[in-house]
């Protein structure tokens, strides 16, 4: 199975590392997975915002894996953040998790998150 991700010419180019639109094929099955939070393995959350993206993202890739898929079986994400991040430290970290073929992406910050602790939340659709 594989998801086309694409750059229509009839759009500005994207404004960070996405794609505009993912296609998914026909016979695919979708994951859809809750919104995962910036906690360890332990269930700790660390106190700085990079760290706590890492985790939640490393969190993603678990759930897929537990299903057999890797990231490149993602779809969408949605990541939302309760404060801002370094721009070079968000690029360097999301680079790192989608390898050179983003996915289709919302970034956006809120006021808070489910709890004081939470300062990131990432939800991710896959299909394989």
């Amino acid at each position: 199975m594989k998801i086309i991700r694409k750059n229509p010419e009839n759009l500005a180019p994207p404004i960070g590392s996405y794609a505009h639109l993912s296609i998914i094929p026909r016979d695919a099955e979708i994951l859809v997975l809750s919104g995962q939070v910036g906690n360890d393995l332990e269930g700790n959350f660390p106190t700085n915002i990079e760290a706590q993206l890492r985790n939640a993202l490393d969190n993603v890739l678990r759930n897929l894996a537990s299903e057999g898929v890797s990231v490149e079986g993602i779809v969408k994400i949605n990541i939302w953040m309760t404060e801002l991040i370094d721009r070079a430290a968000f690029v360097t970290i999301w680079n790192e998790f989608h390898g050179g073929n983003p996915p289709s992406t919302t970034l956006a910050y809120v006021t808070a998150l489910v709890q004081p602790a939470v300062k990131v939340e990432v939800e991710a659709w896959a299909a394989r």
